[in-house]
């Protein structure tokens, strides 16, 4: 692909506008031919040409670059926002700061939005002329504000930002996009804020965006980087799309450099935590195995590659704080320069500071970054454009364009009195021969749904045969050509499976350690007074006792005395309200998490129809090459109907008995020689179930309800495929009526010798099929320049 972005963009409108060209050309010439009543047509075709070339410029000179920023905990997601921005405008800190979306669009003129919303308690406004401090406490406190109230009021959304800054990643890094590109920002927020019906819009529209997945380097826990590993993950997943687009950055990289052995622990590292981000992403989106094996990752150390950009700003004071902040937080980069330097470094020179800039940005790897990210977007950012504005122009116009072309020279060569019986009976033949290949297609691409629709519901079975029956379609034409890219259809058990395990254990080893410790990332994301109350309760489980032994191995207990009994009882009472926490908790985030997986089906589904409508396109040429029959991918691969999950709903408890049994006792008459007395007693016996018991038939309750999920998605697979065949029938219809008005229009009106048709008509012929076959080209450009 060329290196420069806008003559890939410059290709395509100058094929589209020679396309024109050729119509025009095509237009006059067979207006010498055409009676008057051809005109009307041919001057509509033209109009829409003519607006849909206007689009189609306006669209490749003005394209809108998107940047989308994420990353796991502690990532330093924000300092990289700031590092493309050049300054520092963005909060950052410690503790997780991303509470809301902020888009940042690129101006000459700076200022800030900050947008009212629902249960605000921070300042929203609009404001002009800004200074970057200003901009930054702003954020700052409206953030905070948000995280301090989220608690408290139920219904508060998070605070959406726009900031319009001159940001120097357009400025400075010689990207060579067309010139009328827009370029924005988006930073996105924190795993614990995703599920904001706000921030949800915003990450929508990052479906059409590059984007940048920061990955804590700093963190050696290996328990931590497991959860690490599983953000990357749902960061992936929140994004939706490809893998492709996403550049992965492994930040906070210098952290090795104070090793002895460097670099060789940082090599060994970035080589480990590849092939884990890898792995982690190929067992969960097994769809895009081919673009996860050419995952691209960078190394960076995003805070001193900022420094080094601050210390060479014009501003001397801002200049001195960042070497200060450098000499303290990084002197380790630059310490053979610090050797030749004063240690106050309000006495460095401007000299002094330019060694010392230089420094952290070639040792932060900020310029292998920046050169990486402009490869990426050279590579990836006209695939997000291109072949959109194309089709939307062929819908638009092309299609039709060549339809016409194509369907009237072919309706004139048949109109004689000769012909015109023949070809009509033909174009009843054709409707025949295309009516039984799509009904013969579809109910291929239907039967191994249909079969399963008819099982029972309590087959215990039911997602293997999904699962099988779903392999066994991506192993037959035509759709053996799109490999993995079904598997969300059934793999989304898989990621169910994993977060409710992922809970499940963390309430397990809680209770067993008897302190709570609740990091799963799923948990992050999750409703916060679920999570409240559930940590309550455990620690109400582990005062009763329910911990270390008990917790590990469960437990038979005969509870006599009433204290024992009154605590027997609330235990269990306690693993109840465990279930329905647990309940209430699960349903939250396994909504956030079927709604993740629902987006990957709906993908898998665009994928299938895609290629099923491929398939279907080729076959109709093959049958009516002078039809010029359509199947427009975006329009008719779209999902119709949404589908939902089933809840699922966790039991747990224990049943207590009483035992009763009697017993010899000694009273004041025993003493006088008098019988013994005998008391009936009584107990309350259980069998109070291990932390594994729990977990096991928790995992046990999922996996019995998974048919009853199973079911809705056959089913509303089959309505998908149902509503697409009457789409492709409609289609398929108008274009034979289109025909056959054309050929009855040319047997009224057009009459003509055999010399002139053997002369004119047929060499018109093959010019329509030329122009047909130019307007299908204009797709295959970005393929040519790959």
């Amino acid at each position: 692909m060329s290196s420069k972005l806008y003559k890939i963009f410059e290709e395509v409108e100058g094929r589209a506008k020679l396309l024109s060209k050729y119509w025009d050309n095509f237009y006059t010439e067979i207006s010498q031919y055409l009676p008057e009543t051809y005109q009307p047509e041919m001057k509509e075709l033209s109009g829409q040409l003519e607006q849909a070339l206007e689009k189609l410029v306006s669209e490749l000179r003005n394209p809108t670059l998107t940047l989308a920023t994420t990353g796991t905990t502690s990532s330093g997601k924000s300092t990289l926002v700031n590092l493309l921005c050049g300054a520092e405008i963005v909060p950052v800190a410690v503790s997780e700061m991303s509470a809301g979306a902020v888009t940042i669009e690129y101006s000459e003129k700076k200022s800030l939005i900050i947008h009212e919303t629902p249960g605000a308690t921070w300042e929203c406004g609009e404001w002009h002329n800004i200074r970057e401090e200003e901009i930054y406490q702003r954020l700052h406190h409206a953030m905070m504000g948000y995280i301090d109230s989220r608690d408290r009021q139920v219904n508060i959304a998070c605070p959406q930002s726009v900031i319009r800054y001159p940001f120097r990643l357009l400025k400075e890094s010689k990207l060579e996009l067309p010139q009328g590109t827009k370029m924005r920002i988006m930073d996105l927020p924190g795993l614990a804020y995703v599920g904001d019906e706000g921030n949800a819009s915003i990450i929508r529209q990052c479906r059409e965006a590059l984007c940048i997945v920061t990955y804590n380097s700093a963190e050696t826990d290996p328990q931590r980087v497991r959860s690490l590993l599983q953000e990357v993950v749902e960061q992936v997943k929140d994004l939706g799309g490809s893998p492709a687009r996403m550049l992965f950055v492994l930040n906070r990289i210098d952290v090795f450099r104070t090793d002895r052995d460097w670099p060789e622990t940082e090599n060994r590292f970035v080589t480990k935590t590849i092939g884990n981000i890898r792995s982690e992403l190929t067992e969960q989106l097994k769809e895009y195995t081919k673009e996860i094996e050419n995952l691209q990752v960078v190394k960076l150390s995003t805070w001193p590659a900022l420094l080094a950009l601050q210390i060479k700003v014009t501003d001397d004071i801002y200049s001195a704080e960042a070497c200060k902040k450098a000499d303290n937080n990084f002197n380790g980069l630059i310490a053979d320069i610090l050797e030749d330097l004063p240690r106050n470094t309000q006495k460095w020179t401007g000299h002094d500071r330019n060694r010392v800039a230089e420094a952290l940005w070639q040792k932060s790897y900020a310029e292998e970054f920046q050169q990486n990210l402009k490869e990426h977007i050279t590579q990836h950012f006209p695939q997000l454009v291109i072949p959109q504005v194309i089709e939307r122009f062929n819908i638009a116009a092309g299609n039709a364009i060549a339809e016409w072309a194509t369907q009237t020279i072919t309706a004139i060569l048949s109109s004689s009195e000769e012909h015109y019986q023949k070809e009509c009976e033909n174009v009843i033949q054709i409707k025949s021969d295309l009516d039984h290949f799509l009904q013969i297609s579809n109910e291929k691409l239907r039967k191994p749904f249909d079969d399963i629709a008819k099982k029972k519901v309590s087959d215990p079975n039911f997602l293997l045969i999904l699962e099988g029956t779903i392999k066994k379609l991506q192993s037959t034409e035509p759709y053996n050509e799109i490999g993995e890219k079904l598997f969300p259809l059934y793999g989304w058990e898989i990621a169910l499976s994993k977060c409710r395990k992922g809970v499940l254990e963390e309430v397990i080893s809680s209770l067993r350690s008897g302190k709570v410790n609740l990091n799963n990332p799923n948990l992050k994301k999750a409703d916060g007074r679920y999570v409240s109350l559930l940590e309550k309760n455990l620690k109400r489980l582990i005062d009763l006792g329910y911990t270390a032994s008990v917790a590990e191995d469960g437990e038979t207990r005969n509870a006599v005395t009433d204290e024992d009994k009154k605590n027997l009882k609330q235990l269990n009472e306690e693993l109840g309200q465990l279930s329905i926490n647990l309940s209430l908790l699960m349903e939250n985030i396994l909504e956030q998490v079927a709604d993740q997986e629902i987006k990957r089906m709906y993908e898998a589904v665009t994928e299938l129809f895609g290629c099923y409508l491929d398939f279907l396109e080729k076959g109709a040429s093959d049958r009516a090459p002078n039809l010029m029959i359509k199947f427009p991918k975006s329009e008719l691969s779209r999902v119709q109907t949404q589908l939902n999950f089933k809840d699922f709903n966790f039991e747990s408890g224990f049943n207590i008995t009483e035992k009763t049994w009697e017993e010899e006792t000694r009273s004041f008459w025993h003493w006088f020689g008098l019988i013994p007395k005998v008391e009936t007693r009584s107990s309350d016996n259980a069998k109070i179930p291990s932390a594994v018991n729990l977990l096991e038939n928790w995992t046990d309750q999922a996996k019995r309800a998974e048919p009853e999920v199973v079911k809705p998605i056959v089913n509303w697979l089959l309505e998908q495929i149902g509503q697409l065949k009457k789409t492709i029938d409609q289609i398929q219809s108008d274009v034979i009526d289109r025909y056959r008005a054309r050929l009855d229009k040319a047997h009224q009106e057009v009459t003509f010798d055999y010399e002139k048709q053997r002369n004119i008509w047929q060499p018109m012929q093959q010019k329509a099929k030329n122009i047909a076959k130019e307007f299908s080209s204009l797709e295959r450009i970005l393929k040519e320049e790959s």
